[in-house]
């Protein structure tokens, strides 16, 4: 598979994941490309190569200065969706990484010190892993997902405060009296059901008026 095409079809779980793990997206797409070659070498839809209890699968590892290959077990996932989620998981549960400073590298939207972190915590057996992470990202401006989040996060909070408001409009409105005029002309009855679920602005009395008027010249 084309980078680009995986690229494509990892990020919407590397963004969804990232809003509330707050593992920087970037980051999971480029070890994504490196872990797995673009989802060409994905056993088990395994895309980080994080080993543990399943498939058994050759790898190589740097030790003592040189390459070296191994057979190991590693997780297994149906989805390449499941492994993004998992991924994230794994490097909240181990505090290792959190301790070597990815956490806080990821909240300030710092892909190069997340990428030196996971090196330092081990991820890798690899000396250059880090620098190769950084180096995908910035080829593939991977950044932008990061940044895609933070947008989308800030549009949510602006979207509660904006609820928040006409909620506290709306509870403002019920509790409020309405004119004398208005109820002279529909009735106490036709304002107890009003405000059941009275919601509007400050001209909700005389808008309402004007419907029920219409409506009731329409049956007439």
């Amino acid at each position: 598979m084309k980078t680009q095409d995986f690229i494509s079809k990892i990020a919407p779980f590397a963004v969804a994941d990232m809003m509330c793990s707050k593992v920087l997206a970037s980051i999971t797409i480029a070890q994504g490309i490196l872990e797995s070659d673009s989802g060409s070498s994905a056993p088990s839809c395994n895309l980080f190569g994080i080993k543990g209890k399943g498939a058994a699968h050759e790898t190589k590892e740097f030790v003592n200065g040189q390459w070296i290959t191994i057979v190991d077990g590693f997780r297994c996932y149906d989805t390449w969706e499941g492994s993004v989620n998992d991924h994230s998981t794994f490097l909240i549960e181990n505090g290792r990484y959190t301790l070597a400073g990815f956490f806080i590298a990821c909240n300030n939207l710092d892909y190069i010190g997340a990428a030196h972190a996971l090196q330092a915590a081990g991820y890798a057996t690899d000396p250059n892993y880090a620098a190769q992470l950084i180096n995908i990202i910035q080829q593939n401006g991977l950044s932008k997902y990061d940044k895609e989040v933070v947008s989308n996060l800030q549009a949510i909070k602006d979207l509660q405060d904006k609820v928040a408001k006409l909620e506290a409009a709306a509870q403002a409105l019920v509790k409020t009296t309405p004119p004398d005029w208005f109820i002279k002309e529909f009735g106490s009855d036709e304002v107890a059901s009003l405000l059941k679920d009275a919601t509007g602005d400050v001209d909700f009395w005389r808008n309402f008026a004007v419907m029920i008027r219409f409506f009731n010249a329409q049956k007439a």
